[in-house]
Order: structure tokens, then sequence, then C-alpha cells
């Protein structure tokens, strides 16, 4: 994945932490590739997505955002595929299904994410105070 190649949100900080995302996703995927630490950059990934959302939802929280409570359902939602992939990796070390994750199910994921629940909220977020998080 490319960062450059994907749309930018209103706040600027919700940028800066998608194109920290696609960095570790890189990251995780070059070293599944590369007989790695995979777990070590799939977790890293996971608590930056922890943070992340949690940012994300301090915000909205903050600024009245309607839809929070379907919007912290999807993180909850994606953190969970998150977990379940780690525990299967770290008992099966399967390979194949790490790559598929890591290539076609979160970057799928993000795509829409970011399309749909992440540029509205950005907008909202932006009408309400301006660029500033």
């Amino acid at each position: 994945m490319e960062f450059q190649d994907y749309p930018q949100v209103a706040m600027e900080f919700m940028n800066r932490d998608h194109e920290e995302f696609v960095t570790l996703l890189n990251k995780a995927e070059q070293k599944l590739l590369m007989g790695g630490k995979f777990t070590k950059h799939l977790k890293k990934l996971y608590n930056h997505c922890v943070e992340h959302f949690a940012h994300e939802e301090a915000e909205m929280l903050a600024s009245h955002f309607p839809p929070y409570d379907m919007h912290k359902q999807e993180h909850e939602r994606v953190l969970a595929l998150f977990r379940e992939q780690l525990e299967h990796y770290e008992k099966h070390q399967d390979d194949e299904a790490a790559l598929e994750f890591i290539e076609e199910t979160i970057p799928q994921w993000f795509i829409m994410h970011l399309n749909t629940m992440d540029k509205v909220t950005a907008q909202y977020l932006y009408q309400r105070k301006g660029n500033v998080a």
C-alpha cells in the first residue's frame, strides 16, 4: 500500500495516523514475506490501531458526533479481527492466512473505512473545531 494513493480527510491528526497505519502494515507484510518476526510487527500495527481509534473516539465524544456508537463499534470489530489473527498465527504459524489478512482483509477494510466513516467523521470534526487535534 502507498499512503499517497488514498484520499486525505479533513483532520490532519487522522491523516498522520493513517500514514503511520500504512507504514506499519507494509512493515508487517515485509516481515511475513521475508520470514521475519511477523507477530511482533502485527502487534505493533494492532497497538497503533488501539491508540489511533482511541484518539478518534475521544475527538468524536468531545464534539458530540451523532453516529459515535456506530463508528466505535466498527473500531471494536476490526480490533477483534486483529486479535483473532494474532491468536491464530501464534498457534499455527499460518503464513497463508496471515498474508490474506495483511494483503487483502485489512487493506479492503481500510479503504472502505477511510472513504466512509473516517471521511464523514473528519468533516464533522473540521466543521466543529477546525483542523486541530
